[in-house]
């Protein structure tokens, strides 16, 4: 990290200058070690191989699963975790798989059972709530402990990318089926699967308005957020007359209605919340989009044209690689690596995998700089590093959701269909929620969860004195020894406030809360 990077780290937290004068005990033993130049990451020169491919291809590192990389080698890893579907999964399943029951039922029938609930006298209590609790807990769960780990970030990508802000009764129910779908349906497989899967997503349609859109009137929203933020980007080539004309291609593309109750659903369907297609509604007159004629009379084919035609665009192949790029390598994406994305995307036409593989091999990816973590991957890392498991899942999820929340980082919460940014400086100002995280989890103050810390330590033959835990930490955490500076640290202030448990969880909660482990 570049001393700019220290200072703008510490003034965030709110620690540097005179204000640290002010700062607790733990902040003020961490800001003069980072100025020191300890605590701080890993260069690229210098850090593990194995400990790289975990933080960038997981949510962090666990004991298990370096084990399992110095076992089968950092290739390996890899190869695994692209094809996930030859990923033992069972523990996992066998744990949790019964946690989140509604996920398992159609969501037309979990509407109609909300809507019959709220028709009955003095009944407000539906499932939306229970649902909307359980799509959250299965990313966090997921997260946690799933050995499908870039499985599960690339799921998560794809909700962020095709971003619906959930928080009405019916966009839940729409979400589920988004999940199902869209997002998780095959996170590797060809972006035009995904695209069309979300073209033809009810919560997608609902959300961006084109589930009433008809020829008298078309709707733009989603036109326009199908090609800025979907697909071309906004430089992507595309003019005002092309969003008129896919709004166009896109009318009558809908959604059947949200409620049962005395007028039914749709003719075409007694399952409330469904894709169809609407021909009345549909504008079946010639289009001309990026410079491809789209034929009078051609019904649903005429956005599906719209997708083929955006799905193969250069642009696209541009935009989609860089994300990725961002995501795995760095907030400011190479160009070259870009490029070289953008070309396996032309090459395979859009295959994901095939993209990651050329994202995980390349040179810009190994010598990347250290990426600020996102409040949900620093929480979740957090939570792995110290071997916690969820308990109870109520309680458990009264502790960690108002943290997301309070962080602007929940699930499904972000309010303008363009996705939580995936920029370091964008996530900065929830510093101090960091720091109280760090230490309810150093102090095993997770409602809901339990922590097999020191089975962890008995399994390792780490020695029950100080330096021999919190080298053991260091090593799980940053992927390398502590330096001189840290134990010179970590020993100034236990020799000042007394060598106990207290004071080892406080060391602990310091090295989650450090810039070394802030950065992935």
């Amino acid at each position: 990290m570049t001393t700019l990077n220290r200072r703008a780290f510490l003034k965030a937290m709110g620690i540097s200058g005179v204000a640290v004068t002010q700062a607790t005990a733990l902040q003020e033993v961490l800001a003069h070690a980072v100025s020191q130049g300890g605590f701080v990451p890993t260069s690229a020169t210098e850090r593990d191989p194995i400990t790289h491919v975990i933080n960038r291809l997981t949510f962090g590192p666990t004991d298990h699963l370096i084990r399992n990389v110095q076992e089968i080698g950092v290739s390996a890893f890899i190869e695994a975790q692209l094809n996930p579907e030859n990923i033992d999964d069972s523990e996992f399943d066998a744990t949790y798989g019964e946690v989140f029951p509604l996920l398992n039922e159609p969501s037309s029938e979990l509407m109609i059972t909300e809507f019959e609930m709220r028709q009955q006298e003095n009944n407000r209590n539906g499932v939306a709530q229970n649902l909307m609790r359980q799509l959250i807990g299965n990313w966090i769960y997921r997260s946690l402990a799933s050995e499908r780990q870039l499985h599960e970030i690339m799921a998560q990508f794809w909700a962020n990318h095709f971003s619906i802000h959930t928080d009405s009764i019916p966009d839940i129910f729409l979400r589920l089926d988004d999940e199902r779908n869209v997002t998780r349906a095959n996170p590797f497989g060809k972006f035009r699967d995904i695209l069309y899967a979300s073209a033809k997503s009810p919560a997608m349609l609902t959300y961006l308005d084109n589930a009433t859109s008809r020829k008298e009137a078309p709707n733009e929203n989603y036109a326009r957020e199908l090609m800025e933020l979907h697909t071309l980007g906004v430089n992507g080539g595309y003019t005002e007359d092309d969003v008129k004309a896919v709004a166009r291609a896109f009318t009558g593309w809908s959604v059947t209605r949200l409620r049962f109750g005395a007028n039914r659903a749709n003719e075409n369907t007694e399952e409330p919340g469904q894709f169809y297609f609407n021909p009345e509604m549909h504008d079946t007159e010639e289009k001309v989009v990026l410079g491809h004629v789209i034929p009078a009379g051609g019904g649903i084919k005429d956005g599906e044209m719209v997708l083929d035609i955006l799905a193969s665009h250069p642009s696209t192949a541009q935009f989609i690689s860089t994300k990725l790029v961002r995501r795995f390598v760095s907030d400011d994406p190479p160009a070259t690596l870009v490029e070289r994305t953008a070309q396996t995307y032309l090459a395979t036409d859009g295959d994901i995998r095939s993209m990651l593989w050329t994202i995980f091999t390349s040179d810009e990816f190994w010598n990347a700089t250290p990426k600020f973590k996102q409040p949900f991957e620093f929480i979740i890392s957090s939570l792995r590093a110290m071997n916690y498991a969820p308990s109870r899942f109520e309680s458990f999820a009264r502790w960690l959701q108002p943290i997301l929340i309070n962080m602007g980082h929940i699930p499904f919460g972000r309010p303008s269909p363009d996705g939580y940014p995936d920029v370091g400086t964008y996530w900065m100002s929830n510093l101090l929620t960091r720091w109280n995280v760090a230490i309810d989890i150093a102090h095993g103050m997770v409602n809901g969860a339990q922590s097999s810390f020191r089975t962890l330590l008995e399994a390792n033959n780490v020695g029950s004195d100080a330096p021999s835990i919190l080298n053991f930490v260091g090593q799980l955490l940053y992927g390398r020894p502590l330096n001189t500076i840290e134990m010179d640290t970590i020993n100034a202030y236990l020799s000042a406030e007394g060598t106990t448990t207290e004071t080892l969880q406080d060391m602990i909660a310091l090295m989650l809360a450090a810039p070394a482990f802030q950065y992935r």
